[in-house]
């Protein structure tokens, strides 16, 4: 296999949870030349990766991003199907199983046309589906299963992200002016994309309180989620840093790579700083945390059992009771465990050095 195309265009979680793929495949083949197709919103995480030869970029294929400037949309489209088309490909591996995806894999003129179980949207008659699925499978093992399907051993996972130096630096310069103490710095997202999968504002209000008495706290999302969060913010007496809307993609991994813990229900950065191998206290409710969760916190998790099964619908008659129910408390309950478990280790190093 001279070279292979990976898609996986979207989002940052799915990206984040696809990149051991890559790292599996170049461990075993290491002549293979790796290439990954990706919307713009999400490559900065494949740049610079060890084990991504080129990264091909396409523009965001969501109707709301083709239709409020299509002249413009259009040509970053076009010349990114100029750069995929330049390289013949040995295999297109499809980890998306969406239209879109497939048609990138259909444009490739891959020689052999991979997917993963599962597809939807009529991806499965542009690929062949390999075996992936399993009871109990996390999605990171799933995707590590299309790996040795062909041909790679993908345990134990090895995601390679990495935090970019000039990302590194700004964040430095960014956090030197807040003087912060010497305490453990909490990253804390309060949104996810899906409003679904938020936890109640009122709920994170009271465990901002009380992280604010144990760690240096502060806020991050995306430019969408500013107004939320600066109320969440301001209503807290605790008042943490609000960086929502001022980090990058680069940034965000560079903060939360100098974080002792991150805290966020089902979104990109609990899999960015799981990844980077923080501890991650996640809150789910509407979507199954042993599957979906960040990989490898499985003990760090809340949820609210099986109060009203799992992968539910948008719309959800119960106004998503499963969120409601968790309490502040049990979250601060993990996250003290963590923060004390660590501080006993740096002690014992302390100790013996």
């Amino acid at each position: 296999m001279r070279s292979l195309l990976i898609i996986k265009l979207s989002s940052i979680g799915d990206v984040v949870q696809a990149l051991p793929v890559a790292t599996a495949l170049k461990r075993q083949f290491p002549l293979t030349r790796i290439s990954w197709a990706a919307e713009s919103w999400t490559a900065a995480l494949l740049t610079e990766h060890p084990a991504i030869d080129r990264v091909i970029i396409f523009p965001r294929m969501a109707f709301a991003s083709v239709s409020t400037a299509f002249r413009a949309w259009f040509g970053q489209l076009i010349r990114a199907a100029r750069v995929l088309r330049s390289e013949s490909y040995d295999v297109s591996l499809d980890l998306q199983g969406l239209f879109k995806s497939s048609m990138v894999a259909v444009l490739s003129g891959g020689k052999s046309k991979l997917g993963i179980e599962g597809q939807r949207e009529g991806s499965n008659l542009f690929s062949r589906a390999l075996h992936t699925k399993a009871p109990g499978r996390h999605a990171v093992e799933e995707y590590l299963a299309a790996a040795e399907a062909l041909g790679a051993g993908g345990r134990p996972a090895d995601f390679g992200l990495q935090v970019k130096t000039a990302a590194r630096i700004s964040v430095e310069q960014m956090l030197a002016p807040l003087k912060l103490p010497s305490l453990p710095l909490i990253v804390v997202n309060a949104s996810a994309s899906a409003r679904r999968k938020s936890w109640p504002d009122a709920r994170w209000i009271e465990l901002l309180d009380l992280l604010g008495d144990y760690a240096s706290v502060m806020l991050v999302g995306g430019q969408e989620q500013c107004r939320r969060h600066n109320a969440i913010a301001r209503a807290s007496r605790r008042h943490p840093v609000d960086l929502t809307g001022r980090t990058s993609l680069d940034q965000l991994v560079a903060l939360l790579s100098r974080c002792d813990l991150h805290v966020a229900p089902d979104t990109g950065s609990a899999h960015i700083a799981a990844a980077l191998g923080k501890p991650v206290v996640g809150i789910y409710g509407p979507t199954p945390a042993w599957r979906l969760g960040p990989y490898g916190q499985s003990d760090l998790l809340v949820d609210a059992g099986p109060l009203c099964g799992r992968s539910c619908a948008r719309f959800c008659v119960h106004n998503f009771r499963c969120l409601r129910s968790i309490p502040a408390s049990a979250v601060f309950e993990k996250v003290a465990a963590v923060i004390d478990r660590r501080a006993h280790e740096s002690r014992d190093h302390e100790a013996l050095s």
